[in-house]
């Protein structure tokens, strides 16, 4: 997975690949935008055109194939699916799912260059967190009454 939490400060500026750490500033390197800094707002990051920038539109790629996967369609918001009450277990195993979309949707986002991309990526995260607020809450619940 892409991690843009750990930039050197030359990349955090976009002076240099996110990937690689090529100096943009000391060798004409065409580059272009992947992503923000996560520490700064609207401050882009680049990646070398090749081929850093292959690698991270691969890894959006792969992501975005495992979210779909994981996350089903995008209605489902219930701890359970209609069928009577769940384990604690099937509980926490879907809450650890919801936990795995969103963090990859944060990636995502960041890297997310089309309205219809961003659009899809803001709809799991909806679902995903209200599903994932709901699934501790019972998941707590559950454990307070055991206690």
């Amino acid at each position: 997975m892409m991690d843009f939490w750990h930039l050197s400060a030359a990349q955090a500026d976009g002076a240099a690949c996110v990937v690689c750490g090529a100096d943009f500033l000391r060798a004409p390197v065409d580059h272009v935008a992947v992503g923000t800094a996560p520490d700064a707002e609207e401050a882009k990051v680049y990646a070398c055109t090749t081929p850093c920038a292959g690698v991270i539109a691969e890894e959006a790629e792969r992501m975005a194939r495992e979210m779909r996967e994981l996350a089903g369609p995008c209605g489902d918001t219930q701890a359970s699916d209609g069928n009577g009450p769940e384990s604690d277990q099937v509980v926490l195993v879907r809450l650890l799912r919801d936990l795995k979309v969103l963090s990859g949707a944060e990636t995502l986002i960041g890297v997310a260059d089309d309205t219809a991309t961003t659009k899809y990526l803001l709809s799991m995260v909806a679902v995903h967190a209200e599903a994932a607020m709901m699934r501790g809450r019972w998941l707590l619940a559950w454990m307070e009454g055991r206690s």
